[in-house]
């Protein structure tokens, strides 16, 4: 498994969930920072969620592309950050200490059993989205004396949740599948669900937090930048991708990212998707502005 590190410092604690929880949760990682600077990391959009339980403070959060004088939000003990389609900017102080979740949004929407369209980089009551065992949960992590301990009272609290939450339906699963398989072809997996653009439209943003065009957008700007990380040439990844032509890839990479295609590819410096940098396997999520 490739495990990648939280918020650009060292990964104290790496793990995959238990066995039944796979299909919706991708990793557990457990982070601590120590470096002597502030550092800025913009957050890529990747069509997944992620839950972020902070056991201290020194994390911000803001928008990219926001208004100047807008300030980063502070992460209070809990934050999650649902599906879409812009960039943000997360900053810390350069010690930093707390747990990552990254799930698969199927699988929020299975587990913390709300429409995913509300998890909206948004500090959460986790007693409201995990019930009870959710309750004073940031506190119970950090009290532990180790990081297989807290992952191990993850895996507890979210098989518990299995049978309770929602399940996401055969249609919409089917056409996540195929606008990763296909970079974002949006034609293909709406008429492969026989079902009516206002009908998949309501059910994506319910079970995935973006509408089929948005997933659409994000997944073909994954793949983008996969084969821009790994220096292929503009108007080659325009061509694989689906894009027009490489304007329509630099004005979508641009749009979605805040970055032009030649810039993003300066910053990744080469690294690789999974990389050191990244959150999970298979995705390029984040790019480190300074530190």
């Amino acid at each position: 498994m490739i495990c990648a590190t939280a918020r650009g410092g060292s990964a104290d604690g790496c793990h995959r969930p238990a066995a039944a929880l796979r299909p919706h949760i991708v990793n557990y990682t457990g982070f601590r920072t120590r470096f002597p600077a502030p550092r800025r990391r913009l957050e890529l959009p990747t069509g997944y969620v992620t839950l972020v339980l902070s056991f201290g403070d020194g994390l911000w959060v803001s928008r990219a592309g926001g208004p100047a004088t807008a300030r980063p939000r502070p992460v209070s003990r809990a934050m999650v950050s649902g599906p879409r389609t812009g960039a943000a900017i997360g900053v810390h102080a350069g010690a930093v200490h707390g747990l990552e979740v990254n799930l698969s949004p199927l699988g929020a929407y299975r587990l913390f059993g709300i429409p995913v369209a509300h998890l909206q980089d948004t500090d959460v009551d986790l007693a409201e989205v995990l019930g009870p065992g959710g309750r004073h949960l940031t506190e119970r992590l950090h009290a532990l004396g180790s990081w297989e301990a807290r992952f191990g009272l993850l895996d507890a609290l979210f098989t518990a949740r299995l049978d309770r939450g929602p399940a996401a339906s055969p249609e919409v699963r089917a056409a996540l599948a195929r606008l990763w398989a296909d970079s974002g072809s949006l034609a293909r997996a709406t008429a492969e669900t026989g079902w009516g653009a206002r009908h998949l439209r309501a059910r994506f943003r319910e079970q995935v937090g973006l509408s089929p065009k948005g997933v659409a957008r994000v997944f073909r700007l994954q793949h983008a930048l996969r084969l821009l990380a790994a220096g292929t040439p503009p108007a080659r990844v325009a061509a694989a991708c689906g894009y027009h032509d490489q304007a329509h890839l630099g004005r979508e990479v641009k749009a979605l990212t805040g970055l032009a295609p030649s810039r993003f590819t300066a910053l990744r410096a080469g690294l690789a998707p999974g990389s050191a940098l990244d959150r999970m396997p298979g995705r390029i999520t984040s790019v480190l502005l300074s530190g």
